[in-house]
């Protein structure tokens, strides 16, 4: 992971460059249970939909904030994103992330996923976050 370069200006494009590393930077802290750094990369109004469970979390505060809690509190012992494909598009500032998800829950059980997420940022953060899970236990409730 890089370090995060400083937000774009209000209006302005972002760098293909500035939006992986965003990608990568909140993925760090979703690895490191760090749910502060998590939620500072959205807005404060941002949607995160689940499409693949049908399920949606709207707010950073509070419904986004109760969706990691329960995330990092179902699967303490292991949490790991890794192998990532992206592709970026810095005149809208959109990003598309492929990825292998690894999991451990509280009873020792793994879980493996193939997801893609699509982030849409809004002046450096990201305002909207689809998730889709392969076929497997939906980890985001």
């Amino acid at each position: 992971m890089t370090a995060m370069t400083t937000l774009p200006a209000a209006g302005s494009a972002t760098s293909y460059g500035y939006l992986v590393d965003m990608v990568e930077r909140y993925f760090h802290f979703v690895d490191t249970y760090d749910l502060e750094g998590v939620l500072s990369c959205f807005t404060e109004d941002a949607v995160v939909t689940v499409q693949s469970a049908h399920s949606v979390h709207d707010g950073r505060d509070t419904s986004i904030r109760q969706m990691y809690e329960d995330l990092f509190a179902a699967y303490p012992k292991h949490m790991r994103h890794i192998h990532f494909r992206h592709v970026a598009d810095p005149d809208n500032g959109r990003v598309a992330s492929q990825f292998t998800v690894e999991l451990t829950d509280t009873e020792g059980a793994e879980v493996r996923l193939t997801n893609c997420n699509f982030f849409y940022l809004e002046n450096g953060r990201f305002k909207r976050m689809y998730v889709y899970m392969s076929d497997g236990e939906n980890v985001l409730h």
